[in-house]
């Protein structure tokens, strides 16, 4: 993954580390991510498209990470945004559950729906296609495949769960952004939040079609 500080117009020394096993929170970042209120995503979007120069995106391929450790990958993650997509539509309270298998890991995806209440729940299998990397996977939910590219990873702790991703493909028609927790409540997360988002921005996607899924406290998870 590059380092991403010189796309900052303010000279941010944001440096996201090789294969993402160590993430530096240093103190160079916008003051304004302070006053942002516990889950306001967008507020922290808005932070990322406003400090990053525009004539700094990248026009080439999605790039991933460098190396994803399938074991701090596996558990549940909750899902905080998406590009819309018609197997999102009309959910709340989403969640990914994933487990060890010899080709990658299995996939359970769930969500409520907001429509009726109930859930909808989803089950397949994610094959690694990139032996070196583990960061391009191959979904399953029938027999035609979908794109599962790991381009961003955070975790705050090493040999522990990595605790944000971002999921995409080769052509930036999807994205899903990835969280440990439903609720984003601390400031290393914001600052996270903040990278990840850069980090979209240099790399060509546009952020202005984020969705956000609604996690609310209330949320009933399988």
């Amino acid at each position: 993954m590059k380092n991403i500080f010189s796309v900052l117009t303010i000279g941010l020394s944001l440096i996201l580390s090789t294969g993402c096993q160590k993430q530096s929170l240093d103190s160079n970042y916008p003051k304004s991510l302070e006053t942002i209120a516990p889950n306001d995503i967008q507020a922290i979007v808005n932070e990322a498209i406003s400090q990053t120069s525009i004539e700094k995106k990248q026009k080439g391929p999605v790039q991933t990470v460098d190396f994803v450790d399938l074991s701090r990958y596996t558990g549940r993650w909750y899902e905080l945004a998406n590009f819309p997509s018609f197997f999102s539509k009309n959910c709340s309270c989403t969640t990914a559950d994933y487990a060890p298998i010899t080709e990658g890991i299995s996939v359970f995806n769930n969500c409520t729906l907001t429509t009726t209440g109930m859930f909808n729940s989803i089950n397949g299998t994610a094959v690694v296609v990139d032996q070196q990397t583990n960061a391009k996977l191959n979904v399953f939910f029938g027999p035609v495949p979908g794109d599962y590219w790991i381009i961003d990873l955070i975790g705050f702790e090493k040999d522990q769960p990595y605790d944000f991703s971002v999921v995409s493909g080769p052509n930036r028609d999807s994205l899903f952004l990835l969280s440990r927790t439903p609720q984003i409540t601390t400031f290393k997360q914001k600052l996270a939040l903040f990278k990840i988002f850069v980090n979209l921005i240099v790399q060509g996607y546009d952020l202005n079609t984020l969705e956000f899924t609604p996690q609310a406290l209330d949320c009933l998870y399988p």
